[in-house]
């Protein structure tokens, strides 16, 4: 009967559907309660304290429940066809509950270490700043806990293909922590920010743990003993490694950005954090659909099935993040200056954010393909291989950042983590088309080369119009967004001339979508 009352999964094209909705809704968001910060505390001393002090809590929220939660969909596939419904719940509950565990213990050690964890991350940090992030980071512990348990239940959710329930889940935590933030403001000082972000991680659990129950989970702690439990350890503490290896990179920044003027933390971290809304908006939902698609594929043996859906999403992720990382990187002081100044956010915060923007943007580039290549090692229980490679990336990453930011400052640090990682996406491609027998990039190298070429013009017209337009952020908010409207429009424009001479079949195939289903809508 439970299995009866389980709601529908919803269709692939639904799904991406609600998923890019919630990606943009999410990322608005994101947007206003990031918008609302800059305004009411600025880039000073304050959140330089607070960009240190999330460093360790989101470190090992991402230990616990990122590298777990990439290592529960390949396994929970196998889970499910072997023992059922019931036994997949069965092993949700272990997951939990050991990560319930572990969590707990790493949340006490964060707990009587705050002030040793402060002053690794920012070494020349005044006392009074790290007093201030020490304090911080002990209210943000509870996401420890939090992150770990939604993500194992958002993947419950995924898996069932609920994305309604799963893009539903991220917005309203989203909003829930915008609107403590708008009503309270600056009447706690920054100690709201870690206090609306535990309110809203509180309020995703509730709804996630409510739309597993009618998905037929059972609250029901286990820490017994399970094969597919081991196999998942096994699968993960690579990931773990990797991970945190991982956040030695941005903490190598922020220990670096120490030394720099003040608030050079802070514009590393707000830099950041613009990338990572784009990165939400544009490249999310279809990151799921390959988690998902990946794993189906190889669970079923299916290799070039599982190479034909690699070529076809790294021809849909470079045209949409090829054009995304141009704009950003060509247009990021406008950028920064249009949605971010206003308030305590002056025109000179605006152009040093925009300077560090500017070279962290053309990461997204690469990153979009990167990531679709670690979920196909993934999906074939390989988590080994990019992790190692990751590690690698890193140290490459701290050695990089060291020769950079003599000369570059914070644009050298930020250039040092888009370099690295460009080289390690690079050599991740090379091991899997060394671990399947090829991947028949060349089967994609002329539409990618199509993409490619559009993107040089996007490029060359965004700066032919700065050049004779000039941009001040001293000018008016409406002079400052028209002129960031025409860059957009122009380079929209050349760049989707050039797709449509030149033939490219995924542009063509994504308008076709886009236009069946604006007439199927006006047709109603």
């Amino acid at each position: 009967m439970a299995d009866n009352a389980r709601p529908a999964g919803e269709s692939k094209l639904l799904g991406l559907s609600v998923l890019s909705a919630s990606s943009v809704v999410g990322a608005l968001l994101a947007y206003v309660r990031f918008a609302q910060i800059t305004s009411i505390f600025g880039a000073n001393w304050r959140t330089d304290a607070l960009a240190v002090a999330v460093v360790f809590p989101f470190l090992v929220r991402e230990v616990v429940a990122h590298s777990f939660g990439s290592a529960f969909i390949p396994i929970y596939s196998r889970v499910m066809q072997e023992r059922g419904h019931d036994g997949a719940v069965s092993f949700v509950n272990k997951t939990i509950s050991w990560l319930v565990l572990t969590s707990s213990a790493l949340i006490a050690i964060l707990w009587f270490s705050s002030g040793s964890l402060v002053k690794i991350v920012s070494p020349n940090g005044s006392h009074e700043m790290l007093l201030l992030a020490s304090s911080l980071l002990r209210i943000l512990l509870p996401m420890v806990l939090l992150g770990t348990v939604n993500g194992i239940l958002a993947n419950f959710i995924k898996y069932e293909k609920r994305f309604i329930a799963l893009a539903a889940s991220g917005v309203l935590g989203l909003a829930v922590s915008l609107t403590v933030l708008l009503i309270v403001r600056g009447g706690i000082g920054i100690r709201i920010l870690p206090i609306s972000m535990l309110v809203g991680g509180l309020t995703e659990f509730v709804f996630l743990l409510v739309q597993s129950f009618r998905s037929g989970f059972k609250v029901q702690p286990s820490i017994s003993g399970d094969p597919f439990m081991g196999q998942l350890a096994r699968m993960a503490v690579p990931v773990v490694g990797g991970t945190v290896v991982g956040f030695f990179a941005p903490i190598a920044d922020k220990m670096l950005a120490s030394f720099l003027p003040e608030s050079s933390v802070t514009a590393i971290d707000y830099a950041n954090r613009i990338k990572n809304i784009v990165l939400a908006v544009v490249f999310q939902p279809f990151l799921t659909f390959a988690d998902l698609s990946f794993s189906a594929e190889a669970a079923k043996g299916k290799k070039e099935k599982l190479l034909a859906v690699l070529r076809k999403n790294m021809n849909t992720t470079s045209l949409v993040m090829w054009p995304t990382a141009a704009f950003l990187t060509v247009l990021a002081v406008p950028v920064v200056s249009v949605f971010f100044q206003k308030g305590n956010f002056t025109g000179d915060d605006s152009r040093y954010i925009g300077y560090a923007l500017a070279f962290y943007a053309p990461w997204l580039a690469q990153f979009g393909i990167g990531s679709l290549v670690s979920r196909a090692f993934y999906a074939q229980k390989d988590s080994v291989t990019p992790v190692t490679i990751g590690i690698f990336g890193v140290v490459a990453n701290v050695l990089l950042n060291l020769i950079l930011v003599g000369p570059l400052g914070i644009g050298g640090l930020a250039l040092a983590t888009t370099v690295t990682s460009t080289a390690k996406t690079i050599y991740l491609l090379w091991s899997l088309s060394r671990k399947m027998g090829g991947l028949h990039l060349r089967l994609i190298l002329a539409e990618q080369l199509k993409i490619f070429t559009a993107n040089i013009v996007l490029v060359a017209g965004c700066l032919l119009l700065i050049h004779l337009w000039p941009f001040s952020t001293e000018s008016s908010l409406v002079t400052r967004f028209t002129q960031l409207l025409s860059y957009t429009a122009g380079g929209v424009l050349l760049m989707v001339l050039v797709l449509g001479a030149l033939g490219s079949t995924t542009f063509s195939s994504a308008l076709s979508q886009v236009t069946e289903k604006i007439r199927q809508r006006l047709s109603r």
